[in-house]
């Protein structure tokens, strides 16, 4: 008898093994101060953009195959909002952003912190360039149009 409440006990540990976790996905919203550390002109030289946005939203609107909307202050690049120009999708625990200028996209991968995201550009930039180093911190939309989100 204790053989078979082993095995019962097994199939059951083999059997919680096997359920599935959920996975810890991005939100689909929030609003984000940007710092960007690019001593070497990797925004530029990927996109043709001057320096990235100072704050994001991250929206749940769709912006076609790139992911979804990230929104940005109206005045950045002084030509008003534009879907375009920047969106965000899942990848797996973290978040790429995309961000579209006149030469080219500059894609960014995030993986959370503490206090939000942190990591590096992954689009390979001209003449061996260091990538481009991103952070997200929590933050109000306060540097974002209103209703922004």
């Amino acid at each position: 008898m204790p053989t078979s409440r082993l095995l019962a006990a097994l199939a059951l540990l083999g059997a919680g093994a096997c359920v599935p976790r959920t996975a810890q996905i991005a939100p689909t919203n929030g609003c984000y101060a940007l710092f960007v550390v690019d001593s070497y002109g990797g925004v530029a030289a990927a996109t043709g953009l001057r320096a990235l946005p100072p704050y994001v939203a991250l929206d749940a609107t769709p912006v076609g195959v790139r992911g979804h909307r990230l929104i940005v202050p109206a005045t950045w690049q002084g030509a008003g909002p534009n879907p375009e120009w920047a969106s965000w999708r899942d990848e797996g625990r973290g978040l790429v952003l995309t961000f579209l200028g006149s030469t080219g996209t500059l894609d960014v991968a995030l993986h959370p912190t503490q206090d939000g995201y942190r990591g590096e550009g992954v689009t390979p930039l001209r003449h061996a360039v260091p990538p481009v180093q991103v952070t997200l911190v929590s933050s109000s939309c306060v540097g974002l149009r209103p209703g922004a989100a």
